[in-house]
């Protein structure tokens, strides 16, 4: 019993020392090529990529890697601005910031956009934000506000 509590202890302390340094900040981040006025460009999502939770999740190696990642987490995003690059355990790049996109268009992820109706588990829901590649927002008649992954949802007729 003892040998199992000092593997549990020792297994606790190890996954805790994770380390984040950051590297840089950036006033503009972009691997594509932009229109120089800015004038149809929205901020889509405002500093995401930023919390703990998301810093750990990076795989990333390079920083292009990182900001496809972050930016790619957001449905319409093209670019980020006010950015933050980050190194996590020392071998891999995270990047926060917020992520612009084009004004006008109506991002969609797997098919849905914001508004859509669609079903789950019988009931009907509106889509009231697209979250991630994963799972997105809904809202039920009553008003309670849920998050739903994608695969799990049919578009209502």
């Amino acid at each position: 019993m003892k040998k199992l509590l000092t593997i549990c202890a020792i297994a606790l302390m190890m996954s805790s020392c994770m380390t984040f340094k950051q590297i840089g900040n950036l006033t503009m981040m972009s691997n594509r090529n932009i229109d120089s006025k800015m004038e149809d460009y929205v901020l889509v999502r405002s500093y995401m990529g930023d919390a703990k939770k998301e810093l750990r999740k990076s795989r990333a190696l390079t920083i292009e890697d990182a900001m496809d990642q972050t930016v790619r987490n957001t449905p319409g995003g093209e670019f980020l601005k006010n950015v933050k690059v980050y190194v996590v355990n020392n071998s891999y790049v995270a990047v926060a910031g917020d992520v612009w996109g084009h004004a006008g268009v109506k991002a969609d992820v797997r098919g849905f956009q914001v508004g859509d109706e669609i079903q789950y588990m019988g009931a009907k829901y509106t889509i009231t934000d697209l979250k991630d590649g994963v799972k997105c927002v809904v809202k039920s008649a009553n008003g309670k506000l849920i998050k739903i992954k994608y695969v799990k949802m049919l578009k209502a007729n």
